[in-house]
């Protein structure tokens, strides 16, 4: 068991999220489990240093997780892929954020479905990049033109104003 399997089964244990135990596919946690657990978790990333005060880890993966508790849960429009990541625009901010993939891109993972699509979704600090917690809920919205065209003014101005958020 890894060492963020662990992590959901202690939050799970200590508040009860879901009925029950959490349960297992494989070697993985239940897709449905680890979604109800990790909303809980986003809302309450003070529950991140008992689970570090708990737990001896290295370094690195204590920094790692230490990040979470600047996550930033929410609404996002996926504007756009790119080759460095997807371009995500906060539905309550209009902040513009570039996030990577956990292990594929953002076009391989949603098999290329054109944009912009809405995601609920957290954004997580990983090393030098934001990346999500790999439980990404779509929407089945679609948008017309003109609300794509605001998303892709939203990002040009961005981008013309180097204030595209890519590390948090």
């Amino acid at each position: 068991m890894n060492c963020s399997s662990r992590f959901w089964i202690i939050v799970n244990e200590n508040f009860h999220v879901t009925t029950g135990k959490v349960r297992f596919t494989g070697e993985s946690i239940h897709p449905q489990d680890a979604y109800e657990v990790a909303n809980f978790l986003w809302k309450r990333a003070e529950i991140i240093d008992d689970y570090l005060n708990e737990m001896q880890l290295p370094d690195e993966r204590g920094e790692i997780i230490q990040g979470w508790k600047r996550c930033i849960p929410g609404t996002f429009i996926l504007e756009r892929y790119l080759k460095k990541g997807a371009v995500f625009i906060s539905a309550s901010t209009e902040d513009v954020y570039l996030v990577n993939g956990i292990i594929d891109s953002w076009d391989e993972m949603l098999h290329g479905i054109p944009t912009p699509l809405v995601l609920q979704v957290p954004l997580l600090p990983f090393r030098d990049v934001i990346i999500t917690d790999g439980l990404v809920s779509v929407s089945r919205i679609r948008f017309g033109r003109n609300y794509s065209a605001d998303f892709k003014k939203t990002y040009m101005e961005a981008k013309h104003n180097g204030s595209i958020i890519a590390k948090i």
